[in-house]
């Protein structure tokens, strides 16, 4: 997804815990501001200097930021963790403070993939296809649009289950197997969809964007 605006700069991490992910940004030199409930995030992400916000997703809680702000915003892992609703508000506050010719990116678990669904941390997990169409809804404003199709690994159709998150995710314990695994979803994935269109062998729904100019 290629960013089409006048010159990168702000980058927002909606949801950015320790601030991993800005952290693999600093070194070009871009500058971060992060939304973060925990307050042990919020105390790390201080730590390293970053602009960051306690900030908790509700309903009607715009972000706090003015219209056409950010360069590129980061809604990883997180939209799971709120209702529907509450999820399509912020795809629509996103789009907002997006600047044109930005980028965002929206990752989370599929729905098909049993082991996060049934994260008792986690309130609503997006099927694949129902994201796009959600931030589709918004065509008018945007330019592109593109979902990226990451498929299913047996270890995610079990309840969920920490020593095989630990196993498979985690610490990875069985690469070659896991390798083997993801080329055969693959294969499956494209079989299917060429048919179909059915995003059924999907693991993570996981689509990003670029706001008109």
């Amino acid at each position: 997804m290629l960013y089409q605006g006048n010159s990168f700069e702000n980058v927002l991490d909606i949801g950015s815990g320790i601030g991993l992910f800005l952290d693999s940004i600093k070194p070009f030199g871009f500058t971060p501001f992060a939304l973060e409930a925990s307050k042990y995030g919020i105390k790390s992400l201080k730590e390293k200097g970053v602009n960051v916000t306690e900030f908790f997703l509700e309903m009607d809680r715009p972000l706090p930021f003015d219209d056409n702000s950010f360069s590129l915003v980061v809604f990883n892992q997180v939209i799971e963790h709120v209702e529907k609703e509450i999820g399509q508000y912020y795809l629509k506050e996103i789009i907002r403070v997006l600047e044109p010719g930005g980028v965002a990116i929206v990752k989370s678990p599929s729905r098909y993939s049993k082991i996060w669904r049934t994260d008792p941390h986690h309130i609503y997990c997006w099927k694949p296809n129902e994201l796009f169409d959600e931030v589709a809804r918004h065509k008018e404003v945007l330019s592109k649009i593109k979902m990226e199709r990451i498929v299913l690994e047996p270890w995610m159709l079990f309840e969920y289950n920490e020593v095989i998150i630990d196993v498979w995710h985690k610490n990875n314990r069985h690469p070659k197997t896991r390798r083997a695994f993801q080329i055969m979803g693959t294969i499956l994935d494209k079989i299917i969809y060429k048919s179909t269109g059915s995003d059924i062998m999907l693991a993570v729904s996981n689509v990003s964007f670029v706001k008109k100019k």
